[in-house]
């Protein structure tokens, strides 16, 4: 495989198990199903991108601190070799995304100004269920 940026494949663990997926009897026979696991300090990352890493992909984290993807899709191990490793590549990639900060906006003041009349109209409702008088005026059954 060739393109990784953020993996180092010498420091890479495979696991191979009998795969559930499409093969027939192909399934049967042989060892398809890849596991491929990386060590998070391994990654080819700042330390700063490893922390966000950790962070975003706890969930894909064993106690050993490897990130995990696996693959079984595929009819041939090469295959869901090279399919693993492109899903672990993906999620390395999106969990060093930088975010882009949030520009916050008021609303428009037609908004706004529908918000407050809608309000308004409410809290008439309520007073008139109070008072016991009948608000069929205000489009309430």
């Amino acid at each position: 495989m060739t393109g990784m940026r953020y993996i180092n494949e010498e420091k890479v663990r495979f696991i191979m198990s009998r795969s559930g997926g499409p093969g027939g009897q192909n399934v049967n026979k042989r060892s398809t199903k890849v596991q491929v696991r990386a060590k998070v300090d391994d990654l080819l990352l700042a330390e700063e991108d490893k922390e966000r890493v950790r962070e975003r992909l706890a969930h894909r984290i064993n106690r050993e601190g490897e990130l995990e993807a696996e693959s079984e899709e595929e009819r041939s191990q090469e295959e869901n070799r090279d399919r693993a490793l492109e899903h672990l590549e993906r999620m390395v990639a999106e969990a060093t995304k930088e975010e882009p900060e949030r520009i916050p906006t008021r609303p428009p003041e037609s908004v706004e100004e529908r918000f407050r009349e809608e309000r308004k109209l409410e809290s008439l409702k309520k007073q008139l269920r109070k008072e016991g008088k009948d608000a069929s005026f205000l489009g309430e059954e």
